[in-house]
């Protein structure tokens, strides 16, 4: 290939960056989504921080996700979390820091601590609510893409921005041996913190409210099937919900699958490396309005769980 045959394939990839980052981020100012993960059934925090209460060890995750591979400054997410029971009691507590990348334009980067606290209702089942609290540092530098003069859109929708900000969420979930019914929204008072004299507006945000619910069934002695839906609901964007079918065989291997509404599809895959380590992957391909330019998406997750003294493992729910 010449060089300058070179050069206008990556001025073409480019060019499409910027468009889709266009329609990408023009939204993200009407209802700035926050980042949504495919192997978010083992990272329930993330979602919820009521979750905690269905665990009784001590879990460290580590997550990364890289949308659209293959274009430079596609976005990617990491995050690590842990979260444990405090000694015997029904409180639980933990803590999730995050980087979120959009097109090497857009960067938070940021914390939350949780607390939840549980009761038990009759004899099988509980109801937990949690709550989390957090900081972060957002930027976000326009000028990095290839969208005409960014920097001075008369509408102030494209201007770079800095901003020191607070979070604040909540979440309550109902859950037995067999099933799970969670409402939260983790993000619910999402507020700029910086100098309130400056010129331009903040970045718009609402709440996201997210519904979950899954079970855990055993099919026979060697095969589990866990199937699980999330529904995500921001004020000014569609409805979007997972539905996601995962099976454990022989306490060794999950395999599953998931749908995303109007998005993706998405294969999972995660093996058990000891007892107490699990390492997962996940694979998602687009099915949605710009699917001929955009590319797949990669997710990693590591994580690993240790005993809590006075705790008993085999109690923890999913």
């Amino acid at each position: 290939m010449t060089m300058n045959a070179t050069y206008k394939c990556e001025h073409i990839r480019k060019t499409v960056l910027a468009l889709i980052l266009f329609f990408a981020l023009g939204n993200s100012v009407k209802a700035q989504q926050k980042a949504m993960y495919t192997q978010y059934m083992f990272n329930g925090m993330a979602i919820n921080p009521a979750y905690m209460a269905v665990d009784e060890m001590l879990a460290v995750t580590m997550l990364t996700r890289h949308q659209w591979v293959g274009f430079d400054g596609a976005p990617n997410t990491q995050t690590i979390s842990i979260h444990t029971p405090y000694k015997t009691s029904n409180t639980f507590y933990g803590a999730i820091l995050t980087r979120d990348n959009i097109g090497e334009v857009i960067t938070e980067t940021g914390g939350n601590l949780s607390l939840s606290r549980r009761v038990k209702i009759g004899d099988i089942s509980w109801l937990a609510l949690g709550v989390n609290a957090g900081v972060s540092y957002f930027s976000a530098l326009y000028r990095n893409t290839n969208l005409p003069s960014p920097t001075v859109s008369s509408d102030g929708t494209f201007i770079d921005e800095r901003a020191n900000r607070i979070n604040l969420g909540m979440g309550v979930m109902f859950f037995n041996k067999k099933y799970y019914l969670g409402l939260s929204s983790p993000h619910f008072y999402y507020r700029d913190i910086s100098d309130p004299r400056r010129s331009y507006p903040p970045t718009a945000y609402r709440p996201h409210f997210l519904l979950q619910t899954g079970g855990l069934f055993k099919m026979s002695a060697d095969i589990k099937f866990r199937p699980s839906i999330l529904i995500k609901y921001v004020d000014g964007s569609p409805i979007q919900f997972d539905v996601n079918t995962n099976v454990l065989l022989k306490e060794k291997f999950w395999i599953g699958t998931s749908y995303r509404y109007m998005d993706s599809f998405s294969v999972l895959g995660s093996i058990y490396l000891t007892p107490t380590i699990l390492f997962g992957y996940s694979y998602d391909l687009p099915n949605n309005n710009v699917n001929s330019a955009q590319k797949s998406s990669h997710e990693l997750m590591f994580q690993f769980r240790l005993p809590v003294k006075g705790r008993n493992p085999l109690a923890c729910f999913f």
